[in-house]
């Protein structure tokens, strides 16, 4: 009966630990779907964190607090990338490989590599004589970008589109003979981010903080949980459409000042309309007149959406967390000859992150 209990004792210890290993969404039936996405950010000048934007799909991006000691240098050491290598080092993080396999101390070394020594040549601009000075590089100090490994989810409760950091990866760019650089990914550094903590840029645990705005396509999202269409339709379309959530007006970029709008209003913007375009004839100097039908909008008439988010650095768990502030869905704007000319927020849905 003893060995019975100790062995039961052993088991529902193991399977205690393996539930808290589970992602935060698991048997969470409020949590319906959830994506994943990875896109790059680059450090700036004093190891600040910036978003640079990839291809153009992130438009902006503004710092929206930082912390003097988050961005000066002590000495050589730079304090986020060197915080984390340290932390990492230290056994104090969770680091995968890019096959996802779990990273042994030696191996993340082996990665991270040695100092290299090169010499190179200086003119002495009085003497005017060259002389060999060996220059020694630390690849720490050339982690000059991340790559963020997010997750999206909506949350049936709040009928809200939330998100989550997942994983950052450093990136080590060198520069070659030829003025080329060469980008090598290390490894994934697990990030631990509560999903129940409302972030706040003004707590005085977060030292940075910065906001993005961008133009994004989930038709390419990962699928983790759930599906992805049906989410989507109903968070930009057909709940704003039944009045089921509360929807904000289209106030150019930034939605922060914009008014709500009822579901008459959004049924108006969804509805068949009808332009009257005035045409100037560049040979006779004669306006025309051309009435242009728009028919009604359909979901499938939504390619991609615009996200306004934040992100923070929380000291207190040293970690990079993200938080939706609001989604609109973009309707493509073309010319007469059916060329795209913009993309514009219909409306925006505020997130209850």
């Amino acid at each position: 009966m003893k060995k019975f209990l100790l062995l039961l004792g052993f088991l529902s210890s193991n399977f205690t630990t393996i539930q808290s290993q589970k992602p935060f969404y698991h048997k969470n039936k409020a949590i319906s779907w959830v994506g994943e996405t990875e896109f790059t950010y680059y450090l700036e000048d004093y190891d600040r964190l910036n978003f640079e934007p990839p291809n153009k799909k992130q438009e902006e991006t503004r710092t929206i607090k930082l912390d003097p000691f988050a961005t000066c240098e002590f000495g050589t050491e730079k304090y986020f990338t060197n915080f984390l290598i340290n932390e990492i080092l230290e056994n104090r993080r969770k680091v995968f490989s890019l096959k996802e396999k779990p990273m042994t101390i030696s191996q993340i070394t082996n990665t991270i590599g040695n100092a290299s020594i090169e010499t190179t040549k200086i003119l002495d601009p009085i003497t005017n004589k060259e002389s060999l000075v060996v220059v020694k590089t630390d690849p720490i100090s050339q982690i000059k970008a991340f790559k963020v490994r997010q997750w999206w989810y909506y949350n049936d409760e709040k009928e809200s589109l939330e998100s989550t950091v997942r994983a950052i990866a450093p990136i080590l760019i060198d520069e070659q003979e030829d003025g080329s650089n060469f980008h090598k990914i290390m490894f994934w550094v697990e990030m631990i981010q509560d999903p129940k903590k409302d972030y706040n840029y003004n707590d005085k645990e977060v030292i940075w903080a910065k906001e993005t705005l961008s133009t994004l396509s989930f038709n390419s999202v990962k699928r983790v949980k759930g599906r992805t269409k049906k989410t989507l339709k109903n968070l930009v379309y057909k709940n704003p459409k039944n009045g089921k959530t509360h929807v904000l007006e289209n106030d150019g970029w930034y939605p922060y000042c914009a008014e709500p709008i009822d579901v008459e209003e959004v049924n108006k913007l969804l509805a068949a309309s009808t332009d009257t375009l005035i045409i100037l004839d560049s040979k006779t100097y004669t306006e025309k007149t051309s009435i242009v039908r728009n028919p009604k909008l359909k979901f499938h008439d939504f390619n991609y959406m615009r996200v306004l988010q934040h992100w923070y650095f929380d000291k207190s768990a040293n970690t990079l967390a993200s938080k939706v502030i609001s989604i609109g869905p973009l309707l493509d704007i073309q010319d007469k000859k059916g060329n795209l000319k913009y993309r514009r927020a219909l409306y925006y849905i505020k997130s209850s992150q």
